[in-house]
């Protein structure tokens, strides 16, 4: 099956491709990057933190560190120009996936399937339209009732003990699509916010195989239709949901989670243990 991989250039979009990608050897590849970002994030203290947390520390400091790096010094997962140098794959940032140019360049390199992960972008029938079995979004939050933005902090809020993995078709709607495939992550107040989002998008992966397969083999994998009574859709949360998170005890992040996160892109995988 010939992908597209469209993600946020950010640390959670990078985590996903390293955990995806040695999955893929029979797949090419092309992965686009959005570096969308929001003027709202700015305005509230916590969500800047997050924002320089997951883009401009990892993304726009330490990436290129690593990549100026003489060789040997590889770490256990790469940065996104290491991606597309060990994998053999483009890998190059997206300004508009509807734009005419970009359609175009989509349409000739024929997709089959094109999975997006926190690509921020919306896709226009056009650009679904594109790929033969259309377009599949990965979506951190139970839907129909966490539609949009920041699912699970919402979850979390709401009592949820579990945060909600789910893999859905793209339409022309926003996080409305047929839903494949649900994956639960137990929440673990401890570790932060931060960190459980990076484990949460790769729970994807073995649904998102296992829909490869059966398209591989002809099969017709439709989904099952959202119940629109339940749809909530919500945006970025104001400070005194922020504030409430907080006050509840969880944590956005934890120095001490996020250098575990971080210590993954400098230092080699671990050899395998001797029988």
């Amino acid at each position: 099956m010939r992908l597209i991989l469209c993600v946020k250039r950010d640390l959670h979009g990078c985590i996903f491709l390293n955990r995806l990608m040695p999955r893929l050897a029979d797949h090419p590849t092309w992965i686009l990057l959005s570096d969308k970002a929001r003027t709202a994030e700015s305005q509230i203290p916590e969500l800047a933190r997050l924002a320089y947390l997951e883009r401009v520390l990892p993304i726009d400091r330490l990436f290129p560190l690593i990549d100026s790096a003489p060789p040997g010094g590889v770490g256990e997962w790469a940065t996104f120009a290491g991606l597309a140098a060990r994998y053999a794959t483009r890998c190059e940032v997206v300004e508009d996936i509807n734009s005419p140019a970009m359609l175009s360049r989509l349409a000739a390199y024929a997709p089959d399937l094109i999975v997006s992960a926190r690509f921020s972008h919306i896709f226009a029938p056009a650009a679904i339209a594109v790929a033969r079995h259309g377009v599949v979004n990965i979506h951190p939050g139970e839907l129909p009732a966490y539609a949009g933005l920041f699912s699970p902090l919402r979850t979390v809020a709401e009592g949820g003990q579990e945060l909600v993995c789910c893999l859905h078709r793209v339409d022309a709607g926003v996080d409305s699509g047929p839903i494949i495939a649900l994956a639960r992550l137990p929440y673990q107040r401890e570790l932060g916010l931060l960190a459980q989002i990076a484990e949460l998008y790769p729970l994807a992966i073995t649904p998102l195989l296992d829909l490869l397969a059966r398209l591989a083999n002809g099969e017709a994998v439709a989904g099952e239709v959202q119940d629109r009574s339940r749809r909530r859709y919500r945006s970025l949360p104001d400070a005194s949901e922020i504030d409430a998170f907080l006050a509840a005890g969880h944590h956005l992040w934890t120095a001490q989670s996020y250098d575990s996160l971080l210590a993954r892109f400098l230092r080699p995988a671990p050899a395998p243990a001797t029988p």
